[in-house]
C-alpha cells in the first residue's frame, strides 16, 4: 500500500509546517491528489489515521480532492482532459503529450486551533 509511503511525505510537511507556529492541534488536512498518483482515498485516510494517531492531528478531518489527468499536445499544443488513460490529442491525434496535471500529491491547507 504506497498510500502509507505518501502520506509519511505529507506529514513530513505538515510537521515541518506546523513547528514554525504555535498550535495546539490540527482541525482539518486539505490533500489534492492527483489520479496518476493511483492513491485510493479510503487508504490514504486509513493512512492519515495511522500516522495522526498520538500527534497534535489526531481526530483532525483529512479532505481529498482529486485531480484530474491534464495535457498539453507537444506538436498543436493544444490543451486536454485525458480519459481513460487514453493519451491522444483530440485536435490532431498525436500521441507525444505532456502531463501538465494530474501526477500532483500537494498540502493544500490546513485548519489549526
Amino acid at each position: 500500500m504506497h498510500e502509507m509511503s505518501l502520506m509519511g511525505g505529507v506529514f513530513e510537511v505538515i510537521e515541518q509546517t506546523i513547528s514554525q507556529h504555535t498550535i495546539k492541534r490540527v482541525l482539518q488536512v486539505k490533500l489534492k491528489v492527483g489520479e496518476l498518483t493511483n492513491a485510493e482515498p479510503d487508504a490514504l485516510q486509513m493512512a492519515f489515521e495511522a500516522y495522526s494517531k498520538d500527534t497534535i492531528c489526531e481526530g483532525a478531518e483529512l479532505s481529498v480532492e482529486r485531480v484530474s489527468v491534464r495535457a498539453r499536445c507537444r506538436d498543436c499544443r493544444h490543451e486536454f482532459t485525458v480519459r481513460g488513460m487514453f493519451f491522444l490529442c483530440p485536435n490532431c491525434q498525436n500521441t507525444s503529450v505532456e502531463i501538465i496535471q494530474g501526477e500532483e500529491l500537494l498540502l493544500e491547507s490546513l485548519e489549526v486551533e
